[in-house]
């Protein structure tokens, strides 16, 4: 699962390449981001400024569906 900013993604991609299980890339752009391998899921709110921290909320509680 990764919970950031765009500009991380590719990082994220890129380290975890080699991993087996499924990659899970959150969003919040209207624009997807680029994430080689991995499926990508948006999470849609009016909150720009540090919004993944409403969408780990959100995971934890179980609100947010990652399929």
């Amino acid at each position: 699962m990764f919970f950031g900013g765009k500009e991380y993604v590719p990082l994220f991609a890129t380290l975890t390449a080699s991993a087996k299980d499924d990659r899970i890339v959150f969003y919040n752009s209207m624009v997807p981001p680029t994430a080689f391998g991995c499926s990508l899921k948006r999470f849609r709110t009016s909150t720009r400024t540090n919004w993944h921290y409403e969408c780990t909320r959100a995971f934890i509680a179980g609100d947010v569906d990652p399929t």
